[in-house]
């Protein structure tokens, strides 16, 4: 797989409208041998927890151990809207289903009945060669808590390098209050990643992707609590109010730069750079490329790999990694 060659540790997959979070991962895991296979993330109310983790335990085989379980309450438009799940107590949720796959993956036989999740008499009929780390999505702060109390690692989005650092004080707190060391738990972050795209076409498309997300309610919070209270305020009331144009306008050029990695190689690299300042130790690019609306490609052209991310250029070796999906 290119991205191996190209020295990417990770790959990470997403579970939204399209395909499942684990096939494109065994089609991954079948094609390299050293790169490590990621969720960002598999929403807790869709599916059971024995079904992920009997999923969790196929892709750990398939790959040799590189795989890592990140789940997540996702948001009530997917699970209430388009799954017709009822989503309640997300923050509850997220801890019972990680005990349950916990016990689940380690073999054990389960009788759990919970107030968001119940599995009687479960066994997974299968060994798991290594133990699977489970990360848990998180932005406010009891579920950051939870995270550093329950969790292998944390998965953060649409956050800023100060959003971040803020985020790992709750995250560090909760891992105090189970005796556990802050420093242990990984912290990764999705980052959209427009290099050397043209920056009035990646401001105006980048407007209409992440307005997507600054509507739903815990990523409006979010970035309500990272300064921009009067933008997310703004966003949502006009989304509400039926005027979708006047929402992507009030994601402002502010939000996107604080929120996004846009600009040459050198811009990207210190961009990059202040976030693992900030305690982010997997860096996800989510690259966006728009070539259709702007240039043309020789046809059967391979994808261009921004190889100016390769490790070892700085000299402080990153974990750079690939968000799985198109370049």
């Amino acid at each position: 797989m290119r991205a191996e060659e190209l020295g990417y540790t990770d790959v990470w997959s997403a579970e939204l409208g399209a395909v499942d979070a684990f096939s494109p991962l065994a089609a991954v895991a079948v094609r390299t041998s050293t790169i490590r296979l990621g969720t960002a993330l598999v929403p807790v109310f869709t599916g059971p927890a024995a079904l992920v983790a009997m999923s969790a335990a196929g892709i750990q085989n398939l790959s040799g151990g590189r795989f890592v379980l990140g789940i997540g309450a996702s948001s009530p438009a997917i699970v209430g809207g388009w799954m017709g799940v009822p989503f309640a107590d997300p923050v509850r949720r997220v801890e019972e289903y990680v005990d349950l796959l916990r016990d689940m993956l380690a073999g054990r036989k389960v009788e759990h009945e919970g107030r968001t999740a119940s599995s009687h008499g479960f066994h997974l009929q299968v060994g798991v060669d290594r133990p699977v780390p489970i990360h848990v999505g998180a932005l406010g702060p009891r579920m950051c808590r939870l995270a550093g109390r329950v969790a292998d690692g944390v998965l953060f989005f649409l956050m800023t390098p100060d959003g971040v650092r803020r985020a790992l004080e709750h995250v560090a707190v909760g891992a105090r209050e189970a005796g556990r060391d802050p420093g242990e738990i990984e912290a990764f972050i999705r980052l959209p990643l427009a290099l050397e795209e043209p920056e009035e076409l990646v401001r105006f498309m980048a407007r209409r992707l992440l307005t997507g997300y600054a509507i739903v309610p815990a990523y409006n919070a979010s970035l309500a609590r990272q300064g921009f209270a009067e933008e997310a305020g703004a966003i949502a009331g006009a989304w509400s109010a039926g005027e979708r144009d006047r929402a992507t306008a009030a994601f402002t050029d502010e939000m996107l730069e604080g929120t996004c990695i846009i600009g040459d190689a050198a811009a990207c690299r210190t961009r990059l750079e202040e976030y693992r300042d900030a305690g982010i130790t997997t860096p996800v690019l989510m690259p966006y490329r728009w070539p259709a609306l702007w240039r043309s490609e020789p046809s059967g052209s391979r994808p261009r790999w921004p190889r100016w991310l390769r490790p070892g250029e700085p000299s402080r070796i990153p974990r750079f990694v690939r968000q799985g999906g198109r370049e």
